[in-house]
């Protein structure tokens, strides 16, 4: 009698329970690593997005501070602008000691501009003078102090003076000075006297990388005030438009203060172009600011 024997492969429990397990594992890994992309992905677009609203919103104070600042550069009334009196513009390699804050130091390769000008915030003069040949009635849109340097300006002359004494007397400041002239009629313009000087210098921060951080500087009066950090290149320019009149240019580099991406992309964002490079957002910031204006 002849035996015959088969022999079936046979799995048993372990082994099958084993595949099972590295299969689920393979497939949660897959998946993980799908998950874990879209939210790596998720956060830098949403960084990415969050520096291009900050760059916006430094877009906006640095280039409205620029245009506050430099339009009403010399003298505010019907006066134009002359460009060696009011707007003194210097590579940062030649700006005298004596523009520049203490201790800081013009970014190089950029440009320094200082400014002679009239406080954007001024007064009138109601009428030609008070009893005295150097007494002012002010309107009282700002408040002037003792000491004060001001300037008083109309269509025909300008003088700087300082602020010996001030009152109020009916809602009308009253104002003594050290210049006698009485050649300003009523509705000159008179303001306290600015001279601001504005560079690029290293802040005291640092990226996470390491890299140094610039800001935007204004030193007047013998202090130095931060304006805006990212700002990594001022360049000016005059030039003269198609009325003839005198421009300046300013041409600003603002730069996000982190890498936030290391796609290489183009950005289109309210009109306004944002570069993305080396994992960096640059954004290209012009700002036309007209400094002879129309006299009526």
């Amino acid at each position: 009698m002849n035996l015959i024997i088969r022999a079936k492969p046979v799995f048993t429990q372990t082994g099958a329970l084993l595949l099972e397990i590295i299969v689920t594992l393979a497939l949660s890994l897959i998946v993980m690593t799908v998950i874990m992309n879209i939210l790596i992905n998720s956060i830098e677009q949403s960084r990415y997005q969050s520096n291009l609203f900050s760059l916006q919103r430094q877009f906006s104070r640095v280039s409205n501070l620029f245009y506050y600042e430099l339009s009403s550069a010399g003298y505010r009334g019907c006066l134009r602008v002359t460009s060696d009196e009011a707007v003194q513009i210097r590579k940062a390699e030649e700006v005298p000691a004596t523009w520049l804050g203490k201790g800081y130091a013009a970014k190089a390769h950029t440009m320094v501009i200082h400014i002679q000008k009239m406080a954007t915030w001024h007064d009138y003069l109601l009428s030609d003078h008070a009893t005295k040949q150097n007494q002012w009635v002010l309107s009282m849109h700002q408040r002037l102090k003792v000491g004060d340097t001001v300037v008083i300006a109309d269509c025909k002359e300008v003088q700087l003076t300082a602020v010996l004494t001030t009152s109020v007397q009916k809602n009308q400041q009253i104002i003594t000075t050290t210049n006698n002239d009485t050649a300003f009629a009523a509705g000159s313009y008179f303001g306290v006297w600015e001279e601001k000087t504005f560079f690029i210098a290293k802040t005291d921060r640092k990226t996470r990388l390491g890299a140094p951080i610039w800001g935007l500087y204004s030193y007047e009066n013998g202090h130095t005030y931060e304006w805006a950090d990212g700002v990594d290149d001022l360049q000016f320019n005059k030039m003269t438009d198609n009325q003839n009149h005198t421009v300046l240019v300013t041409h600003i580099l603002l730069k996000s203060l982190e890498r936030v991406t290391h796609r290489a992309q183009q950005y289109f964002f309210a009109g306004i172009s944002y570069g993305n490079e080396d994992g960096h957002l640059y954004q290209g910031m012009e700002v036309d600011i007209p400094l002879q204006p129309e006299v009526p």
